[in-house]
């Protein structure tokens, strides 16, 4: 009995240990039985039937996707314009029945791509209502803010269209639109969209070369009105510095002149007045100077010994 107890003992805590799980705060516990689902399991310490019970743990937090991560190219899509733009974006999301859940992805599908295709759907019919400007701007019903509400709320299944004629093709219109608000919502799958973002807008790469170029020749040409412009400004300017300097000389030149005539006429009134008191001092004064000036250097002057010019070189005698 002894050699009993021991094996005994050791099967007893073997099945003990594989009939206790913990499930970890922030995710859940699904226990499935013969592959049917029987319960949920939240955070802590619980037990199944060893050989039946099967334990899958699925993440009950909040979990973003982006759509360059698992996409993996870029994602253009049509504006009202018929211009192509490339969309980067993310999807924040989380399980709220576990049950639509773990029946989705048993059967092989992924509910990331699954809320992607849904996801660039409705995307790119919205986008495709809209034109650049709107796609940009976030001021107005059809920004870039009202986008990812409205495709939040189709993917959630709570876009709620209110028909209130009773006509029978408004009855018809109302039908279409919530079918189509049904094929969009991830609500089948058992997850809740919690919010929608749109990172970056950019144009394809071709077309953003070609932007560029557009721009770069745009700046060049800019740049060159600016030049000629520069040089305009530069020339009037010279010509204005020009004229001045112009008028300047020519008005230190007309006061140089009226100076020296008023120097000359001066100078001539002294000598008339010099000349008037003593005639022949004045005309002694003058053959002087004459001399001076004319017995420079090695000319050769052939004149008359008797001749006026020599007037005052003459010796006079006493007698």
């Amino acid at each position: 009995m002894r050699k009993l107890l021991i094996p005994i003992t050791l099967i007893l805590i073997g099945v003990l240990f594989s009939s206790v799980y913990v499930i970890e705060e922030g995710t859940c516990g699904i226990v499935l039985r013969f592959n049917k689902i029987i319960r949920l399991s939240g955070p802590g310490l619980h037990f199944k039937i060893p050989g039946m019970d099967n334990v899958k743990i699925v993440d009950a937090k909040i979990q973003t996707t982006n759509s360059s991560d698992n996409i993996g190219r870029e994602q253009k899509f049509i504006t009202r314009e018929n211009k192509d733009l490339v969309v980067d974006y993310f999807v924040q999301w989380k399980i709220v029945d576990f049950n639509r859940y773990y029946e989705t992805i048993a059967g092989g599908n992924n509910i990331e791509n699954l809320l992607l295709a849904r996801l660039n759907g409705r995307l790119r019919a919205e986008i495709g209502k809209l034109n650049i400007i709107d796609i940009i701007n976030d001021t107005n019903n059809n920004s870039r803010n009202s986008i990812m509400t409205r495709v939040k709320d189709a993917l959630n299944g709570t876009v709620q269209e209110l028909v209130r004629s009773e006509s029978n093709e408004n009855f018809i219109g109302s039908a279409e639109k919530e079918s189509e608000s049904n094929k969009t919502s991830m609500r089948s799958f058992g997850v809740e969209v919690i919010d929608v973002r749109i990172k970056k807008v950019n144009f394809p790469q071709e077309i953003s070369n070609s932007i560029y170029e557009q721009m770069k020749a745009a700046r060049k040409v800019v740049a060159q009105n600016q030049r000629f412009e520069g040089v305009k400004k530069a020339d009037e300017i010279r010509a204005d510095t020009t004229l001045e300097v112009t008028k300047i000389l020519s008005e230190a030149e007309r006061q140089s002149r009226s100076i020296r005539g008023e120097g000359d006429a001066n100078v001539a009134k002294l000598y008339a007045d010099a000349f008037g008191k003593d005639r022949e001092f004045f005309s002694f004064i003058r053959s002087l100077k004459a001399y001076e000036q004319s017995f420079t250097g090695n000319d050769v002057m052939v004149i008359s010994p008797d001749s006026e010019f020599f007037k005052y070189m003459k010796l006079k005698s006493n007698k």
